[in-house]
């Protein structure tokens, strides 16, 4: 069902996860701050390198496992909130079992605009390769990415030095089709227009070929989120990429993250099998 049925019928609930989860939204993110900095320890790494003059323009590196990937992971928040430093422990969770970790941070909205994240980022594809390369053998990367961190995974897929050492794409309850922004309270800040939506639709600039992706969200998010994962799922499957689309019942946008990452859980142990399996 495409995001312009839900126009007239309530779109904000749709495509608003702060509002679909309501007031335990505040709390969740709360704990994910609080958990974060207990469980930070456990990564071990390098933390806050730089890849740009910004402040936020920062990753932190934890090697793990050479036998299995790193982890790109990019956080969510509507690409004007939140921060790396809130998915610590989910970090630390997937370094746990093994995984290299590289946890990525850039610079927000309204201060800047989607198409200048998205170049920051590209700038930061580029200093993260580079320095995983300078301190073990070549490693194979999965880029991972919750709601706009999925949208930007996407595009992201794209990057020169992420060729044919990109083995798969783990895409958490994204955004694909960016022009639903504009109709949301969320452009106040994101001031997206309706050009650079255009620009930035994951059905329109589909993401690379060759990868395997996994697109997962929450049972209990609204139909309309939902709808986003299957309508890029269902792309990809088309074009004939290798795809599993995972639908994590009781989950929502918050909730997802925390069972994903989690290979104690049962939810989680099917990513981890898949992620370790590229």
């Amino acid at each position: 069902m495409s995001w312009r049925d839900w126009t007239d019928h309530g779109i904000e609930s749709q495509f608003n996860p702060r509002l679909a989860v309501g007031d335990a939204a505040e709390s969740w993110l709360n704990g994910w701050a609080e958990e974060s900095l207990r469980r930070q320890a456990e990564l071990g790494g390098v933390f806050d390198i730089a890849y740009g003059a910004h402040k936020l323009m920062r990753f932190d590196y934890a090697p793990r496992d050479v036998a299995l990937p790193v982890i790109i992971n990019i956080h969510g928040g509507y690409w004007r909130a939140l921060d790396k430093s809130a998915m610590m422990h989910h970090m630390a969770d997937l370094a746990g079992a093994g995984f290299g970790i590289v946890n990525v941070n850039y610079p927000l909205c309204p201060e800047v605009t989607l198409s200048e994240i998205i170049a920051c980022l590209n700038d930061g594809m580029a200093a993260i390769v580079a320095h995983v390369d300078a301190h073990r053998k070549l490693r194979r990367f999965i880029l991972m990415g919750h709601s706009a961190g999925a949208h930007m995974a996407m595009h992201l897929s794209h990057h020169p030095t992420l060729k044919d050492r990109l083995s798969g794409v783990v895409a958490l309850s994204g955004i694909y089709e960016t022009s639903v922004v504009c109709e949301l309270s969320v452009n106040a800040d994101v001031r997206l227009s309706a050009d650079e939506a255009d620009r930035w639709d994951c059905l329109k600039q589909m993401p690379a070929s060759g990868p395997s992706y996994y697109i997962s969200a929450g049972g209990a998010e609204p139909s309309g989120w939902i709808d986003q994962s299957w309508i890029m799922a269902e792309a990809l499957l088309r074009r004939g990429d290798d795809v599993r689309f995972h639908i994590a019942g009781g989950a929502h946008h918050f909730s997802l993250v925390d069972w994903l990452c989690d290979g104690q859980n049962a939810e989680g142990a099917k990513l981890h099998r898949w992620m370790a399996g590229r």
